[in-house]
């Protein structure tokens, strides 16, 4: 296996319930994923499978490096120390060591080696003479490295005598003996010790008992301390004119306190001196990511309210319904960057993820192709607005008001009172009828009527001309009164006009007095109508008043 890929095998050799004040100091963390970190778990509990079923006796033997460290690792899983100090090397050091019994060196070198090393067992050689090629003595492999303030101080294992006329390896003196060194620049304080002792004895994520415990504390604290913070900073920024003050304030109390949140309970909770295991597997958990995420989404959408109502100012409000999907849109898009960089650093390879996206992104417009067109439609409608909602048009044979223009469908109210669903791609395709965008409308009408000499014809086209010159709301302008064509024996009266109005109500009242007009015009002259279609027939004045 690759020398990068870091396994849990010292981490779980030294997870015991050690409990001190965490020292203030900071590593560079290795480029590893959790994802690398389960997978050399996995191979490494293999390992000792495999060496555990074909040499049962390898590991109590100490007859290679590999084997005493898995010695060293099994008899500390089991908490027995007694067992776990035949693995220490404690010749000519003990004025060194002081008051440290194997115990106490065990979980001292366990905690300072877990916060700065994850070791890959399977670098570990399996010969009985070691590492050869390594540059040290043939008698000794080094293991690990822990970076103290002013030097780096290896961690050994060497071959030494076992008393038997034999050879075994066991952790270096040289190394046991530097264990206090380490302990004071990088172990923890007596309230941590006191703490762990009242606790149960747990782990979790790597963490010990007291760090899961002050882990707890700092999230409740952090709370109470970004609501204080994001509200200092609202005031702040409200002191500033502004326009959209509910949007400031919604910001700062919700994406803004929970971005503070949970970098102020992730900077607390790295003061516990967590292991390096513990910190890769809380990097690759996404909190950092989560915490952007949540104030990228904040900040788009006080940007969109702050464009809302700069379109309201503007009297642009047609484009606030289109504002809303198009944010909808960037949101997701950054929502994806950040999902997957957070794979990435997860461990996950991303050739594979984007090949995944590719042919899903593929199956994904095959399905949704009817819906993109609408989405199309709906962008089309918003730009070039033909419509909008609350106006009153026609599309196709349907007439009614535009109630809403959504991403998918625009809703119509029809006459009937009914409730039409458009899909865009449709609407936006055929023509459409804009009766509000009307500046006047036009009262136009044809009439017939059977003509018994060219002065009755006369009388009556000027007498209609009078009467629609005479209405307040028809433009002189636009009056056009013709006899304009003879058809089937009849002659055919051309009438056409504007009427000053957008209201179709009052359009109505305004025809309906120009044709009772042309009714009593027609009635004057001795007109009759009749038939299916507007006939008016004239007859000799003077024979109907002797008729009569």
């Amino acid at each position: 296996m690759s020398t990068t890929i870091k396994s849990f095998a010292l981490a779980v050799l030294f997870a015991l319930p050690v409990s001190y004040a965490a020292a203030q100091i900071d590593q560079t963390d290795p480029d590893v994923s959790a994802r690398e970190l389960i997978e050399a778990a996995q191979k490494s509990e293999q390992l000792v499978e495999e060496i555990s079923s074909t040499h049962p006796d390898a590991l109590q033997e100490q007859a290679s490096p590999l084997a005493a460290m898995l010695g060293l690792r099994e008899a500390v899983k089991k908490n027995d120390f007694e067992a776990a100090s035949k693995f220490l090397d404690r010749r000519y050091i003990e004025d060194d060591i002081g008051d440290f019994n194997d115990e106490q060196l065990l979980r001292a070198l366990g905690y300072v080696w877990n916060r700065q090393n994850i070791l890959d067992i399977t670098s570990i050689s399996d010969a009985p003479d070691g590492d050869l090629d390594d540059g040290l003595p043939s008698y000794r492999d080094q293991v690990g490295l822990v970076s103290l303030k002013e030097e780096d101080v290896p961690i050994y294992v060497q071959r030494v005598p076992d008393g038997k006329g034999g050879r075994i390896w066991k952790l270096s003196n040289a190394t046991v003996a530097r264990i206090p060194d380490m302990w004071d620049e990088l172990g923890y304080g007596e309230t941590a010790i006191q703490l762990s002792g009242i606790l149960p004895e747990f782990t979790f994520l790597g963490m010990q008992n007291w760090q899961i415990a002050g882990a707890i504390v700092f999230f409740l604290l952090a709370w109470p301390a970004a609501v204080l913070i994001s509200y200092l900073l609202m005031r702040i920024a409200l002191l500033i004119p502004n326009r959209f003050p509910l949007g400031i304030q919604r910001f700062f109390r919700g994406s803004f306190r929970f971005f503070l949140f949970l970098h102020i309970a992730r900077y607390f909770i790295g003061e516990l001196g967590l292991s390096l295991t513990s910190r890769i597997l809380i990097e690759s958990a996404g909190f950092d990511y989560i915490a952007w995420t949540v104030l990228l989404m904040g900040l788009l959408s006080l940007l969109r309210d702050y464009q809302i109502r700069k379109m309201q100012y503007a009297g642009n409000t047609h484009y606030v319904a289109l504002l809303k999907p198009f944010t909808t849109i960037i949101k997701v898009f950054v929502v994806t960057i950040i999902a997957l960089f957070w794979a990435k650093q997860a461990g996950y390879d991303m050739s594979t993820i984007l090949a995944g996206l590719g042919v899903g992104s593929l199956a994904v417009a095959l399905a949704a192709q009817k819906t993109l067109e609408n989405v199309i439609g709906a962008i089309t409608l918003y730009t070039a607005r033909p419509v909008s909602a609350g106006d009153f048009c026609r599309f196709g044979n349907v007439t009614g008001t535009v109630e809403e223009i959504g991403l998918r469908s625009t809703l119509i109210r029809t006459l009937d009172r009914s409730m039409l669903v458009i899909p865009n791609s449709v609407f936006s395709s055929v023509e459409i009828e804009n009766f509000t965008e009307r500046d006047r409308i036009r009262y136009f009408r044809r009439y017939q009527m059977v003509l018994p000499s060219r002065e009755q014809l006369e009388h009556v086209l000027e007498a209609v001309r009078n009467l629609m010159v005479a209405e307040e709301k028809v433009l002189n302008e636009t009056i056009s009164v013709r006899f304009e064509n003879i058809q089937e024996g009849t002659a055919v009266l051309r009438l056409d006009a504007g009427v000053d109005t957008t209201n179709y109500q009052e359009f109505l009242l305004v025809a309906e007095q120009l044709n009772l007009g042309i009714v009593e015009i027609g009635a004057s002259s001795g007109a009759r109508f009749g038939g299916p279609r507007q006939l008016i027939e004239f007859e000799n004045t003077d024979e109907h008043n002797a008729s009569s």
